[in-house]
């Protein structure tokens, strides 16, 4: 059987002018759809981010128990399992979703049958991060196997969670997602302790969602070091509209910025959204972006940036996005505690500096981020570079290969639709020029 890659033909853009509509939040769509499928009664989740990652998140909760129906367009109602779940019937298969898979992890400890979890490569191979999963699991009573003994996928899960007290390696957010969801839906006192905690600002948006449907908890001096739960009865049933994304925003304003005579405004963004991606605004302008705000809409223009140093710990998968920006910045930029995005869709720190030196960018890699020096002996060009099936590192390499001059290849395009499906084409209206190419192999 042929396989069909796409590829997205970049070539050097000027003048873009206009509006860029903002996709739904596939991150609050995954919490929802759990927290829905976990509650009691009936829950309505509108508008979510609808991509290949929903869809098998769906399927899975379905396994587990809940019955879900798309009643009107992008309207889905949810009858919870209220704290019965079924053991799944299936495999269930996250594709290359990262955070599905230990949201699902977190499920499959709070089930008392055994569920199976598996995805493609990059999580039965790079998702290293899974192992930190052991030593909180077990310590609560949680069976968990890793069929290869490497900590990876494909895992083996059986619960419950009935009390107890927990510790484990907090550095990555996405195992503390699944010793947090286990606890919450004990019926008996959990206790979870968590060193070395990183990427705090997407815990926090899980702990609103807790909040939003009643699960109770305490982070402790709001520290994400101690997590305390009472002991918790089924979330409550609610309604829901899904905001827009904000991991999404920098793309268009970061072309804006790069390409002469633009500007581009994009529209609905949530400033009380706990999202930790929103800091990238402010990391942009602290760069020398001209980037203005006027309520829920921003936009920006044609600017020169200059190099800055930046913690990139509570948005780690905006790593890509600042090294592209770095690339047209005056001076040197040095991206640092990003460590965890070595664990997301592929490794990005590694991804990053391998395709932006193909075009030409002189990057030094380090354990934890990047230096990129623009000292003006160097500028970017056109190649033929990998998307490593990650949508972000094809979003942003699209962007840097806005500024070059000759034709850039980018395998792997149709990955853009698991967070903005729509960046291509409207990218596309407003004077990028774009060309998605299909090759058979």
């Amino acid at each position: 059987m042929q396989k069909t890659n796409v590829f997205l033909k970049v070539t050097k853009s000027q003048n873009l002018q206009g509006k860029v509509r903002m996709p739904r939040s596939k991150t609050h769509s995954f919490r929802a759809l759990i927290l829905a499928s976990l509650a009691n009664g009936t829950s309505f989740v509108r508008n979510p981010k609808l991509s290949g990652d929903w869809h098998e998140a769906v399927k899975a909760m379905r396994m587990y128990g809940a019955t879900i129906e798309e009643i009107e367009k992008n309207v889905f109602r949810v009858e919870g399992v209220g704290g019965n779940l079924q053991t799944p019937a299936d495999v269930i298969n996250v594709n290359n979703s990262g955070t599905m898979l230990f949201f699902v992890a977190g499920v499959a400890a709070a089930c008392p049958g055994w569920s199976v979890i598996t995805g493609d490569e990059s999580i039965r191979t790079l998702r290293k991060i899974s192992k930190n999963l052991f030593e909180p699991f077990q310590e609560l009573g949680v069976k968990i196997i890793s069929t290869k003994n490497d900590g990876m996928a494909p895992l083996v899960i059986k619960g419950k969670v009935h009390g107890g007290v927990a510790h484990m390696d907090g550095v990555g957010c996405q195992p503390v997602f699944s010793a947090l969801i286990a606890s919450a839906f004990s019926e008996k006192p959990v206790e979870v302790f968590a060193r070395n905690p990183g990427e705090r600002a997407y815990i926090d948006l899980l702990l609103y969602w807790f909040r939003k449907v009643g699960l109770q908890y305490e982070n402790v001096a709001n520290k994400h070091e101690h997590y305390r739960f009472p002991g918790n009865k089924p979330p409550q049933a609610f309604d829901a509209e899904i905001p827009f994304e904000w991991s999404t925003p920098a793309y268009p304003l970061l072309a804006a910025i790069l390409t002469p005579c633009s500007e581009i405004t994009v529209r609905g963004m949530n400033w009380e959204d706990p999202y930790g991606d929103k800091q990238v605004i402010a990391v942009l302008q602290n760069m020398g972006a001209d980037i203005s705000i006027d309520g829920d809409a921003l936009t920006a223009r044609t600017s020169e940036l200059h190099g800055i140093e930046v913690d990139m710990n509570d948005l780690p998968d905006q790593v890509p996005t600042i090294a592209v920006a770095a690339c047209f910045a005056k001076g040197k930029t040095i991206i640092k505690n990003a460590l965890t995005a070595r664990w997301k869709e592929c490794d990005r720190i590694a991804a990053t500096c391998e395709e932006l030196s193909k075009m030409g960018a002189k990057v030094i890699e380090k354990e934890d981020g990047l230096i990129i020096d623009q000292d003006g002996t160097w500028k970017l060009h056109a190649a033929h570079i990998d998307g490593y099936y990650d949508h972000r590192m094809v979003l942003s390499l699209a962007i840097a290969s806005m500024q070059v001059e000759g034709e850039t290849f980018i395998s792997d395009a149709q990955m853009v639709e698991k967070s903005f499906e729509n960046f291509i084409s409207d990218m596309t209206k407003i004077g990028a020029n774009f060309e998605l190419v299909e090759e058979m192999s």
